[in-house]
């Protein structure tokens, strides 16, 4: 039987939801931190609200993704696919909304 690989509890804050609330995509929050987990099994994923440093209203949803089980090419490649599939879970005009953040842990 194969081992199941699945990513430790993600917890999402009181300030993540009402931004999610406040931008309209609240209804789509679950289903791109699952699709997250899925992407990038056995890894750290903390979710937070991050304002741009450059432009002082410009705020997201930023799912930071922390793995050690990637070579870089495997991880650009779910970066990839973590793009496209976020297309299909939420509209258009809200994808901007949310932010891969990908580091590599040796």
């Amino acid at each position: 039987m194969g081992q199941v690989m699945t990513s430790p509890p993600v917890t999402i804050s009181p300030e993540v939801e009402a931004f999610a609330a406040q931008e309209g995509a609240a209804p789509y929050l679950q289903e791109v931190i699952m699709m997250t987990s899925r992407l990038f099994p056995n890894s750290q994923i903390d979710v937070l609200v991050e304002t741009d440093p450059e432009i002082s209203d410009d705020r997201h949803i930023i799912l930071d993704v922390k793995t050690k089980d990637k070579e870089v090419a495997e991880a650009l490649e779910g970066r990839f696919e973590w793009d496209h599939q976020l297309f299909s879970i939420c509209p258009a005009p809200l994808v901007c909304v949310f932010r891969l953040g990908l580091d590599i842990i040796p």
